[in-house]
């Protein structure tokens, strides 16, 4: 659809590790109560970064780029993995631009998912080429009949020619979220990530470490630590 990574505009290089998605990274395990004992939530129902409408089978428009902007829209339904018979749309606008000393990316969207609900959600990611420092945030709002679930996302990152092989990146990053997995709950997120590009073979080696915490009205709930390492190759 239009929206899909609208709220994940990044340009610190460790995004294949850790980004504005931080249940991306141990999303499926539970979390245990104060006593230890296995609570019915799993980490990913606490995090989400509402990026727009996914993919769907659709019908979509973009506009050409125009100075750096870019418009699209799309209409849409789930097929997969099972049809919902619900017809979805949003709308999109984007911007990349490099100047001088910078590379800029930012992207916001208008999506509404079906039963009245709407969502709201941007990015936007700034590089200093000379220093290889980047900024990134993103941040999004659901509107819905129940309860409406919001949060906040920021990443400093820095890139460096340390070895011969490839650019090394660095990043840490913090999430915060209101209201996602429940009325008067809040989930908080901390982050590293290091990533080492091996140019000749196409490669990236990264190792990414998280907190995820789960602060509820009704339950009283240990934090989850997560450590992420792979190599990811692109041919």
């Amino acid at each position: 659809m239009a929206s899909d990574t609208t709220a994940e505009v990044d340009l610190s290089g460790t995004g294949v590790v850790g980004y504005s998605l931080v249940s991306d990274m141990a999303g499926g395990p539970f979390f245990r109560n104060s006593d230890g004992t296995l609570s019915t939530v799993h980490v990913k129902d606490a995090f989400t970064n509402y990026d727009g409408l996914s993919r769907k089978l659709r019908v979509r428009y973009d506009t050409p780029s125009f100075g750096g902007f870019s418009f699209a829209t799309s209409v849409g339904t789930q097929v997969v993995p099972e049809t919902t018979d619900v017809t979805v749309w949003d709308l999109a606008a984007r911007y990349d631009e490099t100047y001088d000393a910078f590379k800029v990316g930012a992207a916001i969207a208008f999506s509404r998912p079906g039963d009245g609900n709407s969502i709201y959600d941007a990015s936007v990611s700034v590089l200093h080429l000379d220093t290889g420092l980047s900024l990134t945030l993103a941040a999004a709002y659901s509107d819905k009949e129940t309860v409406d679930g919001h949060y906040g996302y920021v990443k400093v990152g820095y890139q460096a020619d340390i070895f011969d092989v490839g650019k090394t990146a660095f990043s840490v990053d913090a999430y915060f979220g209101k209201d996602i997995a429940g009325k008067g709950s809040e989930s908080d997120s901390f982050g590293a990530q290091i990533v080492q590009n091996l140019d000749y073979l196409q490669t990236e080696l990264y190792l990414g470490a998280r907190t995820h915490s789960l602060d509820q009205e009704t339950a009283d709930l240990q934090d989850s630590f997560a450590v992420l390492g792979g190599a990811r190759i692109k041919f």
